[in-house]
């Protein structure tokens, strides 16, 4: 996972190493597409400022990403990572406070996060804003840099994505020039179409199985069984747990979580398409894309997908959203196609 997680300095790009390098003497706000690398100089800052004696905290939005940063910040004997709520319970103030996913915050929380450190970086992508609720209204990446008096740096290329996946995700995110960011080709998004949901299940375990995957993140648009049916992470773990997959998850019902996720081993993850912001993996595995998506689910849906490194599998029975290109578009693997009868 270190390998993963952390990449050497010597191999960034001159716009990462240039952020990476400028005096850590006032705040900036970093911008850049999913896979452009802005929580890796995140975590370079943190690395640099621990190095130095300083104090700082790294205060992300989700319980997930808290404990993905965590387990990796232990490779590099790093600590003080906290998901927010857990930082307004032991908040203190220290000299650099580092907000990674940073669009997933309101103002009155990025403002009450400034007013605990003398320097703050911050790292977001407004397109990848879904944490929009009536109670809870993100402010966008470039709000957070007018209200610091800075113009927000911005990460040109993509290294996360392939050109393949970016294309897919260009559609279904609607967003542009995703792909021109790129710097890999890669192979076309899968697509598996079965007769029902639990054979869509059953392929994927297979898919994994029969592919030694060991990177994998399956990822839903619902928490439990009460509220999205087989569309559910609830669901989904029981299922596989049933077939003798062993695997991992994260779920929240009636505000308890529900987390049973280790970023150092090799088994299946399964968690929402909004707990996996900010999150990598090798192959990520979406099913249910036969559902007929609100168009207010669109945003997570692209961040879901452009969670993986690798390959996408698009998992569905009968015809796909509307969301998705038409299965016979050249955007997909026809040779990778499955169907289960």
């Amino acid at each position: 996972m270190e390998d993963e997680f952390f990449i050497d300095y010597s191999s960034l790009d001159d716009f990462q190493r240039q952020l990476i390098d400028r005096k850590n003497n006032r705040s900036m706000v970093v911008t850049g597409s999913a896979g452009s690398g802005k929580s890796l100089i995140a975590l370079h800052k943190a690395k640099q400022i621990a190095a130095l004696g300083e104090s700082y905290t790294v205060v992300v939005y989700t319980k997930t990403l808290r404990k993905y940063f965590s387990d990796g910040l232990k490779k590099l004997n790093l600590s003080n990572v906290y998901h927010y709520h857990q930082w307004r319970r032991n908040k203190r103030h220290v000299k650099y406070m580092i907000i990674d996913e940073c669009q997933d915050f309101s103002h009155e929380q990025i403002e009450e996060m400034k007013s605990y450190a003398d320097v703050c970086f911050f790292f977001g992508d407004t397109a990848q804003s879904i944490m929009n609720f009536p109670d809870h209204r993100p402010q966008t990446v470039e709000q957070t840099a007018y209200g610091l008096g800075v113009s927000a740096d911005p990460l040109y290329f993509n290294y996360r994505l392939t050109k393949a996946i970016a294309a897919l995700g260009e559609k279904v995110g609607d967003v542009e020039d995703l792909i021109i960011k790129c710097k890999r080709d890669g192979e076309k998004p899968n697509l598996i179409t079965a007769t029902g949901f639990d054979q869509q299940l059953d392929k994927i375990a297979e898919t994994i199985r029969n592919r030694s995957l060991t990177s994998v993140g399956i990822l839903m648009p619902y928490n439990t069984i009460d509220k999205g049916g087989q569309m559910s992470v609830e669901y989904v773990k029981d299922y596989l747990l049933s077939k003798g997959v062993t695997c991992e998850f994260k779920y929240t019902d009636m505000q308890e979580t529900t987390m049973d996720l280790d970023f150092h081993s090799s088994n299946p993850k399964i968690m929402t398409w909004w707990c996996a912001k900010g999150l990598q993996f090798k192959d990520v595995f979406i099913p249910g894309c036969e559902t007929s998506f609100d168009s207010d689910k669109r945003s997570a849906l692209y961040v879901a997908m452009t969670r993986c490194s690798e390959r996408l599998y698009v998992c569905y029975s009968r015809t796909l959203s509307t969301l998705f290109p038409d299965r016979s578009s050249s955007i997909f693997n026809q040779a990778g196609n499955v169907e289960i009868i």
